[in-house]
């Protein structure tokens, strides 16, 4: 079994894949990423915590939910 790194970095600028209250559509919101990566002993995957600029409010994302727009 190989081993996968997941490079991103506190203050890095990314998109956040999100649904809307019907879950119909997604939605891609800018954040920046204002935590260490965490490995979660719950889900077994690692997430980091970032800051979304629309809700003015931070979030835990796991890796299948980010973009990177732009590297810190």
């Amino acid at each position: 079994m190989t081993e996968t790194t997941w490079l991103i970095n506190v203050g890095d600028l990314v998109l956040v894949k999100s649904y809307d209250f019907a879950e119909t559509r997604a939605i891609f919101l800018q954040g920046v990423v204002i935590g260490e990566k965490i490995e979660d002993q719950n889900t077994i995957f690692p997430c980091v915590r970032v800051h979304i600029f629309a809700e003015n409010a931070w979030r835990e994302c796991f890796p299948h939910e980010i973009e990177i727009i732009s590297s810190a």
